[in-house]
């Protein structure tokens, strides 16, 4: 019999199509899930127009879509390519659903689908929503095939729900981690967090961002926060503009930790958790000697994961608060990369290299500079032509931390003195409560590195001109309006911004208890399991042990509770002395049997007889004989009438 689907049940499949659609957005050109959208909508002619071959002109639809999407599969990649063509067949297949039996596969394709959502996201909030939206194609599913009448019991679903929960925990904690069977995305992504280029104005509107950048946990004392210097980037050429990321980090040629026999600081052990950024920089503290595996070292004394990061990534590192020691011999010859541009600044560098006789009597000179003219920090500096650094030294004199930190590289270099660029993050929001500083991309942060007396020193000359950013953040140097700018208009109500953060540290969680719970954590957990299992097994057989000894040396030598002969007539007479009252003992219960029974008196008065011979004369033949008899009429015993 067909069973057409009502039109609840259909409405339903596209509210769940549709919000996989934005779900997966990122998989899918714009332009492709407008597509969709529209041939979810197409269903709405065709049902006025019976005429009309509908699979005909679906099919012709879809195969020009599928057309498109073959043009397109080197840009969108062959998982995402997987998806978009499970959407298009999830996609027709509803605009020509109508009975029960057609849904079978559109339930399936969509349970796939859901599953893929996992894959793009990894906050708790968006997770809930992606297991939500599953519960309820479940339930769409089971409406199918129950009948109107049947509802579904709420307490047997929730007591289904607490049985397969230790299942679930036992498989997450328990099950081995299998490595993917795909990477994502293969496609291009939109890369968030630091460029490779540094330009004026750069920095600035990273920082016009409030997305989170990542989390730092530490395993002692979290440093001072002018400390906190989150190296990401080293930009070492210059254009007389803009500043680069140098080619040889590229080639992820990475240093020996081991080898190069750090100068002696403060060890500094820490977690971090990043957030999606489609690159592989990531974020250290001064100079870093321990790695988790889910991480490498490169150029400069970097971090990188070793695949762009399009998931969070948890990462241990160990590091030390020391000037860097360098790590290749062209870092030392950084003074001569110099350009023709801002003639007024390599004046202005001879002059102050003439008034200084060493690289920190140089630093000092630059600092006074900046301590003694009218400079500015602002988030919104005017715009700089052809010779930006000229522009800003001798003309606007407003700038960002990036004009301060380029201007500052410029001058050190002119003056002969190996510089360059640093990118990161600079400090963070630490909560005391939960334990770990947030660092988001409004502490993007820019500063100086100079060779001097064999290591790479920090200078950060946004501390010369505005100390607040790096002691206090940004806030504490902006005026009202800019920070007005930076923050969003619906996190400025108190509550919405309470509950913001709640949900935040809600997500920290998520990140360390669940996201976090990698390959490491589980091998610790299996070793942790196996030396308990072992203390248990000692402990179960010292246990089973002495409660052998015991029932040897007490238990064995307990004096039964029945005699002998008695335990015989309980063994054979087990169901009829049921119904023996009180007062009665064994022998007038037999003889009371024995009215009821009139045709088996024989039997029962042979077998009273021996009974009492066996327990009241302590007669050893009597009982054998009593056990024998009572083994012989065993079945003539069970058909006994019992006494009323």
């Amino acid at each position: 019999m067909l069973i057409l689907l009502s039109r609840q049940t259909i409405l339903s499949f596209y509210v769940i199509l549709v919000a996989i659609i934005v779900l997966l957005h990122q998989a899918l050109p714009l332009w492709y899930s407008a597509v969709l959208l529209g041939l979810l909508l197409y269903r709405w002619p065709l049902q006025q127009n019976n005429k009309i071959n509908k699979l005909a002109r679906i099919n012709i639809i879809a195969a020009v879509i599928l057309l498109l999407l073959l043009i397109s599969i080197r840009q969108s990649g062959v998982f995402h390519f997987m998806l978009q063509i499970l959407l298009l067949s999830a996609a027709s297949r509803l605009v020509l659903i109508r009975q029960r039996h057609d849904s079978h596969q559109l339930l399936w394709v969509l349970y796939f689908l859901l599953a893929c959502c996992f894959i793009f996201y990894q906050s708790m909030i968006i997770s809930l929503f992606i297991l939500a939206l599953l519960v309820f194609t479940l339930y769409c599913h089971y409406r199918l095939y129950a009948s109107k009448q049947h509802q579904l019991q709420l307490l047997q679903f929730t007591k289904a729900v607490l049985i397969t929960l230790p299942v679930w925990l036992s498989l997450f904690l328990l099950f081995p981690r299998l490595q993917p069977l795909w990477r994502l995305p293969t496609a291009e992504a939109a890369v968030t967090g630091l460029a490779d280029t540094l330009d004026p104005g750069s920095i600035e509107n990273l920082v016009q961002s409030d997305k989170l950048a990542f989390r730092a946990i530490f395993t002692d004392t979290m440093p001072p926060r002018q400390q906190l210097y989150w190296r990401a980037k080293v930009y070492e050429d210059f254009d007389g503009r803009s500043w680069t990321v140098n080619q040889r980090f590229e080639r992820h040629q990475p240093f020996n930790p081991q080898s190069d026999n750090p100068a002696s600081g403060q060890l500094l052990s820490y977690q971090i958790i990043a957030e999606v950024s489609n690159q592989r920089s990531l974020f250290a503290l001064g100079l870093p000697v321990a790695y988790a595996s889910a991480v490498r070292p490169t150029a400069a004394y970097l971090v990188e994961a070793r695949r762009p990061v399009n998931q969070r990534l948890s990462y241990q590192l160990s590091s030390i608060l020391t000037p860097l020691p360098s790590d290749t011999v062209l870092e030392q010859q950084l003074n001569s990369r110099t350009t023709t541009a801002n003639p007024q600044t390599k004046v202005l560098a001879a002059e102050l290299a003439a008034r200084a006789g060493s690289t920190a009597a140089l630093i000092e000179q630059i600092s006074i500079l900046f301590r003694q003219q009218p400079f500015y920090y602002s988030l919104n500096p005017p715009s700089l032509g052809t010779n930006s650094i000229d522009a800003f030294l001798f003309d606007s004199r407003t700038g960002f931390c990036s004009h301060y930190a380029s201007a500052t590289a410029v001058l050190l270099r002119e003056a002969g003195v190996p510089a360059r660029v640093v990118g990161g993050y600079q400090g963070g929001v630490w909560h005391q409560e939960q334990q770990y500083l947030e660092v988001r991309q409004r502490e993007a942060h820019a500063w100086v590195e100079y060779y001097d007396n064999g290591a790479w020193q920090r200078f950060d000359p946004t501390a010369v001109i505005a100390p607040e950013r790096v002691l206090a953040g940004l806030d504490a140097v902006l005026s009202a309006d800019e920070q007005q700018q930076l923050q969003a208009t619906w996190l400025r109500f108190s509550a919405i911004n309470y509950l913001s953060q709640q949900l935040m540290h809600l997500d920290y969680y998520w990140s360390v208890w669940v996201l976090g719970f990698d390959d490491n954590q589980q091998h610790n957990l299996w070793q942790q399991i196996k030396a308990a299992g072992k203390l248990l097994a000692v402990t179960a057989a010292l246990l089973l042990l002495a409660v052998g000894l015991w029932w040897l040396a007490c238990y064995r030598r307990r004096p039964a509770k029945y005699a002998a002969p008695v335990m015989l007539i309980h063994q054979y007479f087990d169901k009829l002395l049921q119904h023996k009252t009180g007062s009665q003992h064994i022998s007038q219960f037999i003889h009371t049997l024995q009215k009821y029974n009139p045709e088996d008196a024989a039997l029962l008065d042979t077998v009273d007889s021996l009974y009492q011979r066996a327990l009241f004369a302590d007669d050893p033949q009597a009982l054998l004989q009593l056990q024998q008899y009572l083994k012989q009429h065993a079945a003539r015993l069970k058909k006994l009438n019992r006494p009323d």
